[in-house]
């Protein structure tokens, strides 16, 4: 084990002279070692400076080192430094209370300097792990804000603002970084390309294929081509790309807002929810599709389908069909279309919000395990 050298310690003790003897002792060591008569006089000198550990009597005037233990267990700081008791009462219940209440470890007086050094050694040298521990989750923690800051910038700013249309759209990754994507593309006067894509697993691999898929299609938007072809040339490329198995699922489509119909494309993704102004459901032809990068000639479900007026078309990701309660149960595809028929009147937007409210309201204190993405259009007129 490495010995811990030059730390700053407190020692609190009420006896002038056991002060002296160890406070001798400890530099000796090579620590720096300050001096507190009883535990409000060591709490004073806490709040105003750093220690890398306590060494602490039991019975003091004033306050005693039960009080001590207890207010520093509340404190999110001080509960992070370890304390050694050094203390005349042998009892088995005062050692047993004070470990319960955070300390490291118990020695009782007269005190064995060598087995002092070894507990002292051994405790500081958990402090220091515990600390670059500490050090390196709040360095991950930054990059990953960084991660998933830059992973949302690249979603689009704004939703089509187009003459005759509505949009909405919503996502709430399940970790700091997610799979999950969107896209609203300008594919010329009165078209907009509609992606969402949904990427196998979580967390930063899948933040990374989603990326490389988002940035994929948006190639082959600038090729102008239709959307079952671009998924096949997306598909090619994450094949040459992809080492790890991933795969994604997406499903896109180009809505011409001009002779309101839409031409989609999907691949893997569950079907989109679509209702008319009357709160019919309508269901595009079900077709078999394949998710993109598993294949080399994936199998595309391909359509078109008249946007009539007043009708809603809802893509989304299986975060929100397949969000999961505490006994298991999803939500399904039927409940979403019967609360799509009740919030049919609100807007693409608030249709959106609706739905990640329901999925809240739904897994209760659950944890979220998937990523929950929404993208909506209605044709106004």
């Amino acid at each position: 084990m490495r010995e811990t050298r030059n730390s700053r310690l407190l020692v609190v003790e009420d006896d002038q002279v056991n002060r002296i003897i160890l406070k001798r002792y400890l530099e000796k060591e090579g620590h720096q070692v300050t001096l507190a008569a009883n535990g409000k006089e060591a709490l004073e000198l806490l709040a105003k400076q750093v220690f890398e550990m306590v060494l602490l009597d039991i019975e003091m005037p004033v306050m005693n080192g039960f009080q001590v233990l207890e207010k520093m267990t509340t404190d999110p700081v001080l509960r992070e430094v370890p304390v050694v008791v050094i203390s005349g009462v042998e009892e088995l219940n005062s050692v047993v209370r004070c470990i319960q209440m955070g300390a490291e470890d118990y020695l009782t007086k007269p005190v064995n300097r060598i087995l002092l050094k070894a507990r002292m050694d051994a405790s500081l040298e958990k402090k220091r792990l515990r600390d670059k521990q500490t050090t390196l989750l709040r360095k991950l923690e930054r990059e990953m804000n960084i991660a998933r800051h830059t992973q949302m910038s690249i979603l689009p700013d704004h939703l089509p603002q187009q003459g005759g249309y509505s949009f909405g759209a919503l996502i709430k990754p399940a970790m700091t970084v997610g799979g999950d994507f969107y896209d609203a593309i300008p594919m010329g006067q009165n078209r907009w390309g509609l992606v969402l894509g949904d990427v196998s697993d979580k967390g930063l691999p899948a933040a990374l294929f989603m990326t490389m898929t988002y940035s994929l299609i948006r190639v082959m938007a600038t090729r102008n081509l239709d959307p079952g072809q671009a998924l096949r040339e997306v598909n090619h490329y994450l094949m040459e790309m992809n080492n790890d198995n991933m795969f994604v699922t997406v499903v896109c489509g180009l809505l011409d807002c001009a002779n309101h119909v839409f031409h989609y494309a999907r691949a893997g993704h569950p079907q989109p929810l679509w209702i008319s102004v009357e709160g019919e459901a309508r269901q595009l032809e079900p077709h078999p599709s394949q998710a993109l990068g598993l294949f080399p000639q994936p199998i595309i479900d391909e359509g078109q389908v008249a946007v009539s007026p007043g009708s809603l078309m809802v893509l989304y990701s299986d975060g929100l069909s397949e969000a999961t309660n505490a006994q298991g149960r999803q939500m399904g595809r039927s409940g979403l279309e019967e609360r799509l028929r009740q919030t049919r009147g609100q807007t693409p937007q608030q249709i959106c919000s609706d739905y990640w409210h329901q999925v809240r309201a739904f897994i209760g204190d659950s944890e979220q395990q998937d990523d929950f993405t929404v993208l909506a259009f209605r044709r106004e007129q």
